[in-house]
């Protein structure tokens, strides 16, 4: 279980960053049009990472079960 949960941290503090790098340098950002993929970034991290994380979760909680049976 602690791979899984290893990749997910990881591709959530690089998701932070790159939020937070969006958020620091938001005039050159808008000069180089790349608003719309910092804002889509954010939308979809925020809606995605939460499913892989639960999904991971309960995938570990039903192969216990079976295993348990």
């Amino acid at each position: 279980m602690r791979l899984p949960y290893k990749i997910g941290y990881a591709v959530t503090m690089v998701w932070l960053v790159w939020i937070v790098y969006g958020y620091m340098n938001y005039d050159s950002i808008t000069d180089r049009d790349l608003l719309p993929i910092v804002l889509w970034s954010a939308v979809l991290g925020i809606i995605i990472l939460p499913i892989y994380f639960i999904s991971v979760l309960l995938y570990y909680v039903y192969k216990r079960a079976q295993n348990k049976e």
